[in-house]
């Protein structure tokens, strides 16, 4: 019998937070929910969504990352691969294409978005119509989790290009009162530090933010419940 060995993400661990919305979704719904997962390399976060029972839509639009291959010195199983390694099924719905670009009707009751926002083949959309889409792909009542990237330095247009970070205080320009509920937004001030990984095959720094929204079922007039959290 053939025995494999290494087959989690070639990213290593999903970020924490995931398992606490994993956590979430189960407690709220008697019922398997629907998740979208944008970009998500070589189901970094698909997989264990999936593994809790929920119904999954996977998009990467790099096949290396979907079939396997190898970028600079890592060996990149693909999630086809990993999926045939999983002992039990799992329900994923794998696209290997451009979220962005698709013409998406289908409405989630969560869409978990992670290092999607920056990433060089999505810097040809303006940051306004990747993140409308993610808000239309949210189903009244549903959650939406932003994971994405801030300019190291404010006012530097060249190297941080306005389609790829954003600035600090900028995320929360795109979602109105009426729709949104924001639960959570932290902008960190410091670098925080990012092992290497393909396509960047060295440790390095970046500046990050997170937001936690849920889309209302009715709108209200009722203005913002949260607090922004800059953290130093």
């Amino acid at each position: 019998m053939e025995r494999f060995k290494n087959t989690g993400s070639i990213f290593g661990n999903a970020q924490r937070t995931s398992f606490e919305y994993m956590k979430m979704l189960k407690n709220q719904y008697s019922k398997n929910c629907k998740v979208l997962v944008v970009d998500d390399v070589d189901g970094l976060h698909s997989i264990g969504f999936a593994r809790k029972g929920n119904l999954v839509s996977y998009y990467e639009s790099k096949k290396i990352y979907f079939n396997g291959g190898k970028i600079d010195d890592f060996n990149i199983i693909g999630i086809k691969k990993r999926l045939e390694y999983e002992k039990s099924f799992l329900d994923i719905k794998l696209n290997n294409c451009n979220f962005y670009e698709q013409r998406i009707t289908e409405k989630y009751d969560f869409v978990y978005c992670f290092r999607s926002l920056q990433r060089e083949s999505n810097k040809h959309i303006s940051m306004k119509q990747k993140i409308k889409k993610l808000q239309s792909s949210v189903k009244k009542g549903g959650y939406l989790y932003i994971f994405y990237h801030l300019a190291k330095k404010e006012t530097d247009y060249s190297n941080y290009y306005k389609n790829q970070y954003l600035r600090t205080g900028e995320m929360k320009e795109y979602f109105n009162k009426y729709d949104w509920e924001i639960i959570s937004l932290i902008e960190h001030n410091k670098h925080t530090s990012h092992k290497k990984h393909p396509n960047h095959n060295r440790d390095h720094f970046h500046r990050v933010g997170h937001i936690f929204l849920k889309k209302k079922k009715v709108k209200t007039k009722n203005s913002f419940n949260y607090e922004i959290v800059t953290l130093f």
